[in-house]
């Protein structure tokens, strides 16, 4: 038997790999930003993935029904590692029953913090297009934006069964906090930049302006992570992970997160197809757009604040000692600058990141 880990984890995963539990393997896994730690558990010619959560969770229907009212009331709530692994359990089963595809919940036991998920193996969208002809990765991405209408058609079926998914949402507080998020992790922490007044004031009110307009949006179902890291290859068929923050959000969330992904750069041209294929899909799915110019300008505002997001969230990391996603902050910061003056606005963010950089090693 492996030692060093909880027996009861290892007996619970030799009874569903069919082995004992002497012959269970484990080996960690290196995960994105998160708090959960992953193992690979193998035994008798299977694996199954192990996720380790920070303290114990019920994951009783009356817990779920608990979360769903307390999501409700506080919809911009950080989760805990409890209500944490609450909300994979119902987001799993959320899109599940929406034909989805994401790893199976195998067991949970939350008296001892873990589950145990369906293994769809290590290959992520970011490394497999790296071998990839244009061909494929085009196919690649065509099926990556027709999940995304998927999960959008499962709308209704979110709002009619409660889930705790109906009950989070982009509103712009949620917004707001992650570009605050931006401005501490980044402009303070990362690039130590002390604002005059002026300059500080006039961000805040594009950050305010920006998160006004995208929460008065119309809303559906948005994964709320949707990039080649989350998006894994198996068997010629590709997977959905990290789905456990899905909440209500704008069309154009997804959409952005996808094609201006700082993991993986697109071409103009396959980047401008995987949006008209999009609108075209949505146009014939139970979630038609509204109006396509508008979901236009929605979809340039999303990309700035999904961008300045995702540089927060990188930056925070590299604070933290952690210089893995660096070399992503300068992508973002383009993605963003390029969103912004498509849009030719939010003149004092597009100033402050064009003078500060996005790329100090």
């Amino acid at each position: 038997m492996e030692t060093g880990y909880p027996s009861v984890m290892l007996e619970l995963a030799a009874r569903h790999l069919g082995a004992a539990a002497d012959e269970v393997t484990i080996t960690p896994l290196t995960g994105d930003v998160s708090t959960r730690v992953y193992l690979r558990a193998a035994a008798a010619g299977r694996t199954l993935i192990i996720c380790l959560y920070g303290e114990p969770f019920d994951e009783s229907e009356r817990a779920i029904d608990r979360l769903a009212k307390l999501e409700a009331a506080n919809p911009s709530a950080r989760l805990s590692y409890h209500s944490n692994a609450l909300a994979h359990i119902e987001a799993t089963r959320l899109f599940s029953d929406a034909g989805l595809p994401v790893p199976r919940i195998l067991a949970t036991a939350g008296a001892d913090a873990l589950m145990l998920f369906e293994d769809v193996g290590d290959m992520r969208l970011q490394d497999w297009i790296a071998n990839r002809q244009p061909a494929e990765v085009r196919d690649a991405y065509l099926r990556a934006t027709e999940l995304i209408v998927e999960i959008q058609n499962a709308t209704k079926l979110a709002l009619e069964a409660g889930s705790i998914c109906s009950h989070m949402a982009f509103d712009e507080a949620k917004l707001r906090w992650e570009l605050g998020f931006f401005f501490a992790n980044f402009i303070n922490r990362y690039l130590k930049l002390k604002l005059d007044p002026e300059t500080a004031g006039a961000v805040q009110a594009d950050f305010k302006a920006l998160c006004g307009e995208l929460a008065a949006r119309p809303r559906v179902l948005v994964h709320r992570d949707y990039h080649a890291r989350n998006l894994m290859m198996k068997d010629e068929r590709m997977f959905i992970i990290d789905h456990q923050d899905a909440r209500m959000g704008p069309a154009s969330y997804d959409v952005a997160s996808l094609i201006s992904d700082p993991y993986a750069t697109l071409d103009a041209g396959l980047m401008d197809e995987l949006v008209e294929r999009f609108i075209e899909w949505k146009a014939v799915s139970r979630q038609p757009l509204d109006e396509v110019a508008a979901f236009r300008c929605e979809l340039q505002l999303m990309t700035v604040q999904r961008m300045l997001k995702a540089i927060g969230t990188y930056a925070s990391q590299a604070a933290l000692g952690n210089m893995t996603y660096v070399p992503y902050i300068g992508p973002a910061r383009d993605r963003a600058l390029a969103a912004m003056q498509a849009l030719d606005r939010f003149a004092a963010t597009r100033a402050l990141l064009e003078e500060a950089g996005g790329s100090r090693q």
